[in-house]
């Protein structure tokens, strides 16, 4: 169970980005030209049997794609679409598919597909298909989060989840393998979302995958501003340092922040923007031992230490407090009101030999 504090937005051990932060889109999906070489789409089949197949339909993060845009409406074709690549290529798996609790119509749907295939399908096809329900919390669809709360099991930051017979797929990518590989189509786009304060407007987009992210971003992006871009959000995702970088595959969303001179302290609570103010021109401030990343970790651990072991110059010693553990969620740093880059720090010391 998620406990909640007096702030409903902020939990123990997880934030619901998506009321703290709440989203729009443009309705409308914008296709990006592009005529330079793309990548075609391709999926590394597993050498090894998977048991579980787990589809995530509860974003928890707001810069993700809504499932109203990805699914169209057309639940029941996406799970013939994920039948069909199941018993094709992974036979002996069952399916997990994790809803938001809060989307009745989609957990109707899903039931009512259920029920049908059982009904009519000679080897009950239903049976190998699961329902599982999740609060919107961040990060609670990270891997090693969804397969111990689905599963029951165990594995490590640094894990592939297949080496345990578990494929986590998104439904674009199941859409991918269903009409390359079966149908024998043309899949050469996907859609990402682009969001931020330094855009105009947030955006779905449909894109190639090899277009570079500047031809995504230039008819968006804020006037006369500096800006920030990271693919698949500021928390966890990663900064594109040189906007002709191309994206590929697995990029789902690209988060464009306006830099700031300053840093603003407390930016969760601030719901009408995503401040994630980590400018490199702000001031450096100390840890003011407010235990907030401690209580907002999701694995139990204590950021603050390895911060402490950083700036003493002991970063191997941060290894004594379970650092192994670290999911790389990146809420400490969010909820850091120094804003401190703990995230950065907690990585540094990991890459130690």
């Amino acid at each position: 169970m998620i406990e909640k504090k007096k702030n409903k937005n902020a939990y123990k051990k997880g934030l619901n980005l998506l009321e703290v932060y709440p989203t729009k889109f443009s309705e409308s999906v914008v296709f990006v030209k592009y005529d330079g070489p793309v990548d075609n789409f391709s999926f590394p089949f597993p050498d090894k049997k998977v048991e579980h197949i787990i589809v995530n339909l509860c974003p928890t993060e707001p810069w993700a794609i809504p499932n109203k845009v990805i699914l169209r409406n057309e639940t029941p074709d996406f799970l013939n679409k994920l039948e069909t690549v199941r018993a094709k290529y992974f036979p002996d798996s069952h399916c997990h598919v994790v809803v938001n609790y809060q989307e009745t119509g989609l957990v109707n749907e899903f039931n009512q597909y259920k029920a049908s295939a059982n009904r009519n399908s000679s080897f009950a096809k239903g049976e190998f298909l699961h329902l599982h329900t999740m609060e919107p919390v961040y990060p609670y669809d990270a891997p090693v989060l969804i397969v111990k709360n689905i599963l029951g099991l165990n594995i490590g930051f640094d894990q592939n989840t297949i080496d345990h017979g578990i494929l986590i797929l998104d439904t674009q990518t199941i859409t991918g393998i269903f009409e390359h590989y079966i149908q024998k189509t043309e899949f050469n786009t996907r859609l990402i979302s682009i969001s931020g304060t330094g855009l105009n407007e947030n955006k779905i987009l449909k894109v190639k995958p090899g277009t570079p992210v500047e031809r995504i971003l230039e008819p968006h992006v804020k006037a006369g501003i500096k800006y920030r871009v990271f693919l698949d959000g500021p928390l966890n995702g990663t900064e594109v340092e040189d906007l002709t970088q191309k994206i590929d595959w697995f990029v789902k969303n690209i988060v464009v922040l306006e830099e700031r001179d300053y840093k603003t302290p407390f930016p969760y609570l601030r719901v009408n923007e995503l401040l994630f103010t980590t400018s490199l021109m702000g001031e450096l401030r100390r840890c003011v031992y407010c235990n907030f990343c401690d209580d907002i970790c999701p694995v139990n651990l204590e950021p603050a230490l390895y911060w402490h072991c950083y700036i003493r110059g002991e970063k191997h010693k941060a290894r004594l407090y379970g650092l192994e553990k670290c999911i790389e969620c990146g809420l400490c740093s969010f909820i850091c009101p120094s804003k401190l880059e703990l995230l950065q720090v907690i990585r540094e010391c990991k890459s130690l030999k």
